[in-house]
């Protein structure tokens, strides 16, 4: 069962708590609007997608899902939610299951408006809300609420132009600077549906934050809520939590899901005010807080699977351990960037001359160096090899891989030349070049690559070794004679 995350962004470990629940029963497909994102690192299969209001995005997705024979998808992101909801007829028609709640949710979930007034409706306490100044300043002179007061998007996420104003100069100025703002950052899709009254105002609460995970099973039915007291936050997400037993929480999810009837996770902010609950806020996806229930042993990642395929999940995969105190860190990940570059084939001996003579110096030693002939070197490769020429947007040389195609006897290829620009390193290149010359050498019936590499260039030889390549002997006492055999039904 393959999945597909969209709107990945950061979300690394969700792909990997999903990849381990998983197994070998599927494999992890992530896309995004950007290939810079972090958790493609962790996916199978990796996708740039065009932006989520593009009239493309879903065609794109339909494609992409028949093509990968994709059996489900689960967005990470906020904004996704409601064109995907739309959608979800479309993605049905062909087999694949969208983990996400109706659209009439989601709007309630993402409009904060609509979040207040849906907690009125069904009598669940939550600061009282403005949006306009005029009755915010109102509501103050009355003794209703008072100062400090909150100023935030209407369709906000992730703490983005959220300010706390002391006083009313300072309540009409920042609400007219989060107007501003808004245009400024993708908030500015949503709050097109109302661009008049596209901030609110809240009042500010004061007490002991939560944060909870209320769980329905695919088809609506409540789960379990699992509670988790905050000691820190950072850019909207909960840094350090810990897992609680609260009954006045539990009762507070369990009549949210009722009343909402969700599907999957609803991430949801909580303040207890005295012993009072107060409902700030709700997410109808994946939080940033479900790790610390993850890490106290929640696994809806594994339910999740289960549901979609028609299984009995076991009851143990949504039941929390209390008492679990977690915190997130700080880590660096290597992104796989792919470089804006044309690969050329069938390049003549005028520009194997000029790549060789510009790109030599990237050796170590270099051809020269070596006491080679580039110009005679140039002729034999063109007369008797096959070269590829790798150019930037500007069509400057940036690579080249140059081999012999021709020992039908043997059935083996040689790399005679490979080289990448300096500051193109580290964008697989190499590699990609050198799985162009495996193509063409198994369409030649060769069954074996070789190639020459210097004892002294360990990074090369790990490299070639990571391409699948083996040291087969000493050519000399200052090189290595490397080889790969080729499988026939690669």
């Amino acid at each position: 069962m393959n999945i597909l995350f969209t709107s990945v962004g950061r979300r690394s470990y969700l792909l990997k708590y999903f990849k381990d629940s998983l197994g070998e029963r599927g494999e992890i497909f992530a896309a995004n609007s950007s290939e810079i994102s972090p958790a493609f690192c962790i996916a199978d299969h990796t996708v740039v997608t065009p932006i989520i209001y593009s009239d493309e995005y879903i065609p794109f997705l339909l494609r992409y899902c028949e093509e990968n024979q994709i059996k489900a998808i689960i967005s990470l992101f906020d904004v996704d939610l409601p064109i995907l909801a739309k959608n979800k007829s479309k993605f049905e028609d062909i087999g694949v299951t969208v983990i996400v709640s109706d659209l009439d949710i989601i709007n309630i979930c993402n409009d904060k408006l609509s979040t207040y007034k849906f907690l009125l409706k069904n009598k669940f306490k939550t600061p009282l809300t403005y949006i306009c100044v005029e009755d915010a300043v109102e509501a103050v002179n009355q003794g209703i609420i008072q100062f400090p007061l909150m100023i935030k998007p209407r369709w906000g996420m992730g703490s983005i132009s959220v300010y706390e104003a002391d006083d009313k100069e300072e309540l009409k100025v920042f609400y007219n600077k989060v107007k501003r703002e808004i245009k400024k950052t993708y908030l500015k899709y949503e709050s097109d549906l109302d661009t008049c009254y596209s901030v609110i105002i809240q009042q500010k609460l004061e007490g002991k934050e939560y944060g909870l995970d209320v769980i329905n099973d695919l088809k609506g039915n409540y789960q379990n809520t699992i509670c988790k007291l905050k000691y820190a936050m950072r850019s909207g997400e909960t840094d350090c939590a810990i897992t609680v037993e609260n009954n006045t929480l539990r009762k507070l999810g369990k009549k949210l899901a009722n009343s909402l009837h969700h599907i999957g996770n609803l991430d949801c902010d909580v303040f207890m005010v005295g012993n009072d609950p107060y409902v700030l806020e709700m997410n109808a996806r994946f939080g940033g807080g479900y790790p610390f229930s993850h890490m106290a042993g929640v696994n809806l990642p594994s339910a999740i699977i289960g549901w979609i395929l028609g299984e009995k999940t076991d009851e143990s995969y949504l039941k929390e351990r209390i008492n679990i105190m977690s915190h997130k860190d700080i880590s660096l990940v290597r992104l796989r960037v792919e470089p804006k570059v044309n690969i050329i084939p069938e390049i003549d001996e005028k520009n194997i001359y000029q790549a060789i003579s510009m790109l030599e110096n990237e050796l170590n030693p270099s051809l020269r160096k070596q006491g080679i002939q580039i110009e005679e070197y140039a002729k034999k490769l063109s007369a008797l090899g096959k070269s590829w020429i790798v150019l930037d947007e500007e069509k400057n040389i940036c690579g080249i891989i140059s081999a012999y195609l021709n020992d039908k006897t043997k059935r083996k290829a040689y790399v005679s030349f490979i080289a990448i620009k300096a500051q193109y390193r580290g964008m697989h290149l190499a590699q990609k070049l050198l799985k162009i010359v495996e193509n063409e050498s198994r369409t030649k019936g060769i069954e074996t690559i070789e190639l020459e590499v210097w004892k002294n260039n360990i990074n090369a030889i790990n490299f070639y070794k990571a391409q699948g390549f083996n040291i087969l002997r000493e050519l000399n006492n200052k090189s290595f004679l490397m080889g790969k055999q080729l499988l026939k039904d690669s």
